[in-house]
């Protein structure tokens, strides 16, 4: 029995984050809603003593031209999509290969809604992302999040192809 508790328990870890939303995006109105705390502080990852602007590395993941550190999201989601989640997995073996390294998990967001929703979304994405990762077996304390919300769009533009590329979470080695 207990075992079988075991197993459920990186499973039920990997839906949490996506039953913490308060309303949902509102796109009729051209912002996102905010209702109190979109993200429990309490239960966020530790910060880590480095700065997330200057001392993490995005390039590792992005060898060869191709995006395996950037997880993509539908809009107003945390969900990680099935087709996202063979990044992970590939991140997660180079994790198990590189004991000695910590990753930062920077969730961003399009520039609908407001900026403290999509602070909050960037922050919710890039706790599933971590949730997914240590229910892969990755220790906890290797992996940092933080939320640049719609501060650092990937791609300037206010239309749907743009949307989609900045609805992301990037993943970075902490080189501190």
């Amino acid at each position: 029995m207990k075992k079988n508790l075991l197993l459920l328990l990186p499973i039920v870890a990997l839906f949490l984050p996506a039953c913490k939303s308060s309303k949902p995006y509102d796109s009729s109105a051209g912002t996102g809603t905010y209702d109190g705390d979109y993200t429990d502080m309490s239960e966020l990852p530790q910060r880590g003593d480095f700065n997330p602007d200057q001392d993490v590395d995005y390039s590792t993941f992005r060898a060869g031209g191709k995006e395996n550190g950037t997880i993509y999201f539908a809009t107003d989601s945390s969900t990680i999509a099935p087709s996202e989640r063979g990044k992970l997995d590939r991140i997660a073996t180079w994790l198990f290969q590189n004991t000695s390294k910590s990753i930062l998990i920077a969730g961003h967001c399009d520039e609908r809604g407001t900026l403290e929703y999509n602070r909050a979304l960037g922050e919710q994405r890039a706790t599933s992302v971590r949730a997914y990762l240590i229910g892969l077996g990755v220790a906890a304390n290797r992996i940092y999040t933080h939320s640049y919300g719609e501060e650092k769009p990937a791609v300037p533009g206010a239309n749907e192809a743009a949307y989609q590329k900045n609805r992301r979470a990037e993943i970075g080695v902490v080189m501190k």
